[in-house]
């Protein structure tokens, strides 16, 4: 699966990037798969997986060249990473996860920690990691120590208000968003994570506005136009919900997604079918 957690339910659900770069391939805006609340309670989740975000920095490349001959090998008793640069160290962690071995890249992620106490994107990624797998509370210290090292990295931020949600504290994630959302307008997991919010309050208006500037910002990712579809339908708009979420159909790569959004729609044609025969009766 694309997207890092896996529940059963219909709307796409909240926006983790990394600081530097998705964690995962499987991050993609334009992969929805797994799971938010079943449409009954008309609300989008509040723990999602992570996500690639759309404004990021790069991945630093390191200026420092390798100056000893002596390498150990990779099965060596010392470890080849203890003396990279932590930017190397971090691109070692997240190749690691990309091929699936996690605790490798939380042990180089420790590791360089451990060498590299003042790296913000160390404490960034090893947060997001920490999030992804429910440690809520060792994810907030990670991104609270990368906040507090990098106050105007809007991703860390973002981030973070993921970890405040976990523990409800809304307000604070939301602080924490509406930063985000000034460093870098066109942020689309701020502006998606800050309209999720808005949906779950009935704050149906506030939501559009975020979920509006995502499709601008980033017209070729799915989850968006999804969450969208689900605030038009809230308002009473089912002709534009219906839009939004053949769109979804067209550019979406989850066949699992696929599927939740074609029940949908058969649901709400119905529905609509049965208001109509109401209505001639």
């Amino acid at each position: 699966m694309n997207w890092l957690s896996s529940r059963s339910a219909e709307h796409p659900v909240s926006l983790i990037p990394t600081s530097l770069m998705a964690i995962f391939i499987a991050v993609g805006l334009g992969s929805c798969e797994a799971g938010p609340d079943s449409p009954a309670t008309n609300k989008i989740s509040t723990d999602g997986p992570v996500v690639q975000p759309v404004s990021q920095p790069a991945i630093p490349q390191s200026t420092v060249k390798q100056t000893s001959s002596k390498r150990s090998g990779a099965h060596s008793r010392r470890d080849p990473h203890a003396q990279l640069t932590p930017d190397k160290q971090l691109q070692v962690a997240l190749q690691h996860l990309a091929e699936g071995r996690t605790q490798l890249a939380m042990n180089t992620l420790n590791q360089a920690i451990g060498n590299y106490p003042d790296s913000a994107e160390l404490y960034g990624v090893r947060g997001s990691l920490f999030l992804e797998q429910g440690s809520s509370a060792a994810a907030l210290a990670d991104l609270n120590r990368a906040v507090e090292l990098a106050p105007h990295n809007p991703a860390f931020l973002n981030n973070r208000a993921q970890a405040f949600r976990r523990f409800e504290r809304t307000k604070e994630a939301l602080a924490d968003l509406d930063h985000a959302i000034e460093l870098d307008s066109h942020f689309v997991a701020a502006r998606f994570n800050r309209g999720t919010i808005a949906f779950n309050a009935g704050k149906y208006s506030q939501a559009m506005t975020d979920f509006d500037a995502c499709v601008a910002a980033d017209p070729q990712s799915a989850a968006p136009y999804f969450n969208r579809a689900s605030v038009h339908d809230a308002m009473g708009h089912r002709e534009l919900a219906i839009a939004d979420l053949n769109r979804f159909l067209e550019i979406a790569d989850s066949e699992q997604w696929k599927n939740v959004a074609k029940a949908l729609l058969l649901k709400w044609e119905n529905t609509d079918n049965s208001a109509a025969k109401s209505d001639q009766s």
